[in-house]
């Protein structure tokens, strides 16, 4: 049999036929269905059949009457041999497209359709049914979205992808807790209740720690994201006067005990739990009234193989804790302090997950004020001691339960050697040492802790020794070590956005999270929303004065990097966190001169947290601090700042980055102000250094550029009206950077330069004799980027003039191209090499008749030829010689054609 040849059918040539739908249609469902399998017999022209098919249908109104088709394909989708699937699935796509406005009735019929071939073996069909639930219907449509459940746990990973975004979670993971989308989720209560019709013995009661899960792990964990998703956009009324077993949350509850089933996942069981500590801070006593009688259970998971499960566990413990009698929830506190005996010691699971109930719970119970003051000293006894005789893991969960219990009063001394003395006075020496530690987690557990246990601290001896411990690790390295130390001094400090039943009750995790300052442009929180302080305004205000003459006196200013880093962090956490407090307002001016000083830190991590920190100074600012503020960066990136406060320079200063300027003749390192002396001195060279300093400053230089890059980008969103007065002086420099030979400031002023022009071409234009000229001028510059940037923005910017824009600087141009191409630097004599072909061609462009007006071309012949007779051809740069030459050969081949038209015709 002779095998046809393929021919492909444009599918706008399809659109010509239209008319003739129903009549192709019927004829090409009996072919296909006519009793014998296609693939057995033609398989070329079946693929080119259900090609046609879907199609024809793509374009058909009347197919979305009845599902007749749609069944029809995804049967065949099942029947047919694997080679035809492809093509049939194809079909199936355009198909879809059909029934997007078909009735209530037909997408009724597609549900089950869907819902039938989800989870059927062939991969196809299963595609299908996911693509046709995400295309169909919207996402308040409870059926397509628990058809995009099932299909989340599928074994393709492109069918799992389709369904997470048919659900919204496929980039949750990247997405921060404090950013919000508004999406139209399903109410809770019809999405619920779709699930309960579809796997009934939900209903049942289950035994989690044996109980079957009713779902694959992944299908649960996409449902419970899924619901809190809903949960959190569903106005849930008050469920005081109704059957709590009834409500919307009890179902959610349920749910949420089922996926704790023993064969599920340890991912799935801690966001079940977290899910429930979620819950009960929209529903405190609907939760807590439901687990208090759940206590066991709860105490069962404590020893669970996951961290963030047990913690989940031990904090939904002491939520549940505050709807117990107090006889009740003092016997629980009991029970669990008698468990963690240290002269028996238990798997650490276990010891873990007792260490944090008993910090919850006993937080708990201080703030239903029904604890004995004698039992909470017996509590922090008992976690004192684990801090001293423990590791560091288990040493710096104690100290977060003692800051939990610090949240709730200030922490009661305990007796050491027959006398009293503060926890912290006598745990000094052991987190000195722990401190010292590398273990990350612990040491940031352990820092938070202690701004937790100043929270209601009295004495300003204690929040001294808190403060010690904090900024002894003034030199780490360990960013997220810094970022845990601003945080507890902004707790030190007061006025933080959050509350201690913010801390304790829902899933806190950090201020950064929380508030979302350190990773993007969330606005500030309200004062409304901030903590209340300690009652001991003395010892706090001590306490503030102690970390303001820290932070300006020592670390600020240090000459060590380190020391400037963890100094920018702190003071950025302080202006973030405690940014309305009245102290930190009347700093203001010396928070941004800190912030003017430090963006151009040698550091990238204090480049881009001064930044960040000046955009908050700016938000916090009056109109007077925001005009300086604003002048300051603008002076900055045009090189007119003000001379920065001086640093004294220690031997072991690192003045460059190690490997910036070489080594040594001997090999050794050349990065320090000690190293640097000596290797003048063995020149016999003193006054080398003050070239060695010459050279650190304008490094710094370029820093400061693209530091103050950073907080230019993050102000200028809010300066508005502002900048305009600016943008003269800001344009050209702009532009000229954009060209930068270091691409980070490149991408720092191009972002820029895209924030405050909306139109860039018009903006050149407007600031074309102002740019050219700034570029002239720094074509000549001592600093060979500068000199480089500026031919490679020349080259750029001249590009399809006219003669009009470029007939005052075409002699300069030229003679820049011409000192750029004889450049000591050979990226600069590149850039000139560019530059001498775009200024060649606009040349040869303005002096072509049939392209510029006789007038303009006989100008441009007069300023250019003579210039490139003498300056060019006599030249003793070889390469300015023959460009000129080649120039000049081809002005006049022009002239000649020219004349010979004008002679012709």
């Amino acid at each position: 049999m002779v095998r046809p040849v393929q021919k492909q059918i444009p599918l706008l040539e399809m659109s010509k036929y239209l008319h003739t739908r129903p009549l192709v249609c019927s004829p090409l469902v009996c072919l296909i269905y006519s009793g014998m399998p296609l693939s057995y017999t033609f398989t070329f022209s079946a693929h080119i059949l259900f090609l046609l098919w879907g199609m024809i249908y793509y374009f058909c109104e009347h197919c979305s009457n009845k599902t007749e088709m749609a069944i029809r394909l995804f049967t065949a989708l099942r029947l047919e041999d694997q080679s035809l699937r492809l093509t049939i699935q194809e079909a199936a796509t355009s198909l879809a497209t059909a029934y997007k406005g078909a009735s209530i009735v037909v997408r009724k019929d597609l549900e089950a359709l869907l819902l039938e071939n989800c989870q059927v073996e062939q991969i196809e069909v299963r595609f299908s049914a996911v693509r046709w639930s995400t295309t169909l219907y919207d996402m308040q449509h409870c059926p397509s979205r628990y058809i995009c459940m099932l299909g989340a746990s599928d074994v393709k990973l492109d069918i799992r992808e389709m369904a997470l975004t048919g659900l919204n979670l496929l980039n949750d993971e990247r997405q921060s807790p404090a950013i919000t989308v508004d999406f139209n989720y399903p109410d809770i209560v019809e999405m619920l209740n779709y699930i309960y019709s579809q796997q009934p013995k939900l209903l049942e009661s289950n035994d989690q720690s044996d109980g079957k899960l009713l779902f694959p792990s992944k299908t649960f964990l996409a449902m419970i994201k899924f619901l809190m998703k809903c949960f959190e956009a569903s106005d849930i009324p008050d469920l005081s006067q109704e059957d709590p077993s009834h409500s919307p949350v009890a179902k959610m509850c349920v749910v949420l005990e089922h996926a704790m089933s023993y064969e599920g996942s340890s991912e799935l069981h801690a966001l079940a739990l977290k899910s429930l500590v979620d819950i009960s801070s929209r529903q405190p006593k609907l939760v807590s009234s439901r687990y208090a009688n759940r206590l066991h259970w709860l105490r069962t998971l404590l020893s669970h193989v996951d961290s963030d499960a047990r913690e989940a566990a031990a904090r939904l413990l002491g939520i549940a804790s505050s709807a117990l009698s107090s006889s009740a929830a003092l016997s629980l506190l009991s029970e669990l302090t008698s468990a963690l005996d240290p002269n028996h010691p238990s798997r650490f699971e276990i010891y873990h997950g007792l260490l944090c109930a008993i910090g919850y719970v006993t937080a708990c119970c201080l703030k239903e004020s029904y604890i004995p003051e004698e039992l909470v000293q017996k509590v922090v006894d008992i976690l004192v001691k684990v801090v001293e005789s423990e590791g560091s893991t288990l040493a710096s969960i104690a100290m977060e339960s003692l800051g939990h219990i610090g949240l709730r009063c200030a922490l009661p001394s305990i007796s050491r050697n027959s006398s009293a003395a503060g926890v912290l006075t006598v745990l000094h020496e052991r987190l000195t040492k722990l401190l010292s530690e590398n273990d990350t987690k612990a040491i940031q557990k352990i820092l938070v802790s202690l701004g937790h246990i100043s929270w209601n601290e009295l004495s300003f001896s204690h929040l001294k020794i808190a403060l010690d411990l904090i900024f002894s690790l003034a030199r780490s390295k360990v960013e997220d070590v810094l970022f845990a130390s601003g945080e507890a001094l902004s707790f030190i400090w007061g006025e933080v956005p959050v509350t201690a039943d913010v801390i304790l009750e829902t899933n806190f995790v950090s201020l950064s999270q929380a508030t979302n300052f350190l990773t993007g442009d969330a606005p500030l929180l309200d004062s409304r929303n901030f903590g209340k302080r300690s009652s001991c305004e003395e010892a706090r205000t001590t306490a503030q004065e102690e970390i303001i003459n820290k932070l300006f006196d020592t670390l600020i200013y240090s000459s060590r990097k380190e020391e400037r880093c963890a100094g920018t962090v702190c003071l950025v956490s302080l202006t973030m966190y405690c940014g309305r407090h009245p102290k930190i307002l009347e700093l203001l001016p010396q928070i941004q001169e800190a912030f003017s000083h430090l963006i151009g830190d040698s550091n990238e991590l204090t480049q881009d947290l001064a930044s960040q920190g000046m955009s908050i100074v700016y938000e916090l600012g009056d109109a007077s601090m925001k005009g300086q503020l604003v002048h300051a960066l603008v002076n900055t990136l045009t090189g007119a700042a003000k001379k920065k406060k001086a640093i004294k320079l220690m031997e072991d200063s690192e003045v460059f980055q190690e490997g910036t300027i070489g080594s040594n003749p001997a090999g050794g390192k050349l990065s320090t102000y000690k190293e640097l002396c000596s290797l003048a001195n063995e020149m016999g060279q003193p006054d080398l250094i003050y070239k060695f300093m010459d050279l650190a400053n304008y490094q710094a230089a370029l820093n400061s550029k693209r530091g103050a890059a950073f907080g230019f980008s993050k102000i200028a969103k809010q300066a508005g009206e502002a900048l305009q007065p600016h943008l003269h002086t800001l344009i050209p420099r702009l532009v000229r950077y954009q060209y930068d030979p270091d691409k980070n400031i490149q991408d720092s002023m191009g972002h820029i330069w895209k924030l405050i022009v909306s139109d860039p071409k018009k903006a050149i234009d407007e600031h074309y004799d102002v740019i050219v000229e700034d570029l002239l001028v720094q074509s000549g510059s001592r600093l060979w980027r500068s000199r480089e940037a500026s031919c490679l923005a020349l080259a750029d910017i001249i590009q399809g003039r006219r003669y009009s824009q470029v007939s005052k600087h075409l002699i300069k141009i030229w003679t820049t191209t011409f000192r750029a191409m004889d450049d000591i630097k050979e990226t600069v004599r590149n850039a000139g090499d560019s530059l001498c072909r775009a200024v060649s061609s606009l040349t040869v462009r303005l002096c072509d008749v049939s392209l510029t007006t006789a007038s303009d071309a006989k100008e441009t012949m007069n300023i250019v030829l003579p210039f490139l007779l003498s300056e060019g051809i006599l030249s003793k740069v070889a390469s300015v010689q023959k460009a000129s030459i080649n120039l000049v050969m081809k002005l006049a081949k022009s002239y000649i054609l020219d004349r010979w038209r004008k002679n012709c015709y």
